[in-house]
């Protein structure tokens, strides 16, 4: 029997900027760039779709994204301002269809009630989403959602038509429909894997999709391949509710021109260490082990590590 639509996923694009646009609505329609800090040497943490449309993204650095897009407006991030209304959007979708998951700050799943597998019940509700999300807010807040058999479908649905979109994958449609689609689209293929995958000889979604699960299972190296095996022909394994095992972990920020000196950089390494201990102190984790990693303007790095008994004190 084919699996049933299970999974509704929403994605709110260009999440930060998008935010900024409605908060300020000179910026609305105009290439927006959010960076950390207002210096030149710091990178984008958020872009715009007009800006993205010039080629800034996450990572720019904003002395580049000026030379890639003249007029693009920078603005100082305001986290506070992006929790907020991440609450606000929640709620939001609440009032619609329960809230399974909140993922990101920009991302969440809802398992559709056994009545709403249908499309037009599905249509129904997103209609309903999107129509509350302009009235409440702006039409720079926009949302693309994804409808599919499991939660990595939906995810995977929710990109293919951006901004603004509403893709629903049927079990019907498996695989043709992931056909068009790269390799890198797929959500947890990297660019690492990638390469993996065409030393294979996998190079499209089609040849992924034709591939056998032993095989997958053995380019990946462990489960992971077994489990995007099934997440490609709409079996229902998703379990958003187990956080992943965490390992470590890290911040990072890139120093302006005035706190290079390492009189000044330590401030922001004390600042970055308190960072990291309150986040491990809120998961309930103990460490052994602190690493600091630089990398400096012309490419090269430096990297120290020391280690002592468990603790999750951050001094």
């Amino acid at each position: 029997m084919p699996h049933p639509l299970r999974a509704l996923f929403i994605d709110m694009g260009s999440y930060f900027a998008s935010v900024e646009q409605h908060a300020q609505p000179h910026l609305r329609g105009k290439p927006v760039g959010v960076a950390p800090m207002l210096a030149e040497t710091t990178c984008c943490i958020a872009a715009s779709y007009e800006a993205k449309a010039h080629g800034v993204k996450t990572g720019t650095r904003v002395a580049d994204a000026r030379q890639m897009c003249p007029g693009i407006q920078i603005v100082a991030a305001r986290p506070p301002l992006y929790v907020e209304m991440h609450h606000q959007i929640v709620d939001l979708v609440e009032s619609c269809i329960h809230v399974d998951h909140v993922l990101s700050i920009d991302e969440m799943v809802c398992w559709l009630p056994y009545n709403w597998r249908t499309q037009k019940a599905v249509s129904d509700v997103v209609k309903k989403i999107k129509q509350k999300m302009t009235s409440t807010f702006s039409e720079s807040v926009r949302c693309s959602i994804g409808v599919a058999p499991n939660g990595w479908l939906a995810k995977t649905a929710s990109k293919m038509e951006k901004p603004d979109g509403f893709v629903i994958i049927e079990a019907d449609d498996l695989p043709d429909k992931l056909h068009s689609l790269e390799l890198g689209d797929l959500h947890g293929i990297g660019s690492s894997m990638e390469l993996r995958l065409h030393s294979h000889g996998i190079h499209t979604v089609r040849e992924l999709c034709a591939t056998p699960k032993p095989a997958l299972r053995a380019i990946w190296n462990s489960v992971e391949g077994n489990r995007l095996w099934h997440k490609l022909r709409g079996d229902s394994i998703d379990n958003y509710a187990d956080e992943p095992i965490r390992r470590s972990i890290s911040h990072g920020h890139v120093l302006p021109p005035d706190l290079r000196h390492p009189s000044r950089a330590i401030a922001v390494v004390h600042r970055l260490t308190q960072k990291a201990g309150t986040r491990m102190r809120h998961h309930g984790l103990l460490t052994t082990t602190l690493e600091l990693h630089l990398r400096y303007l012309n490419k090269e790095g430096w990297s120290g590590k020391t280690t002592f008994p468990e603790t999750v004190d951050s001094v």
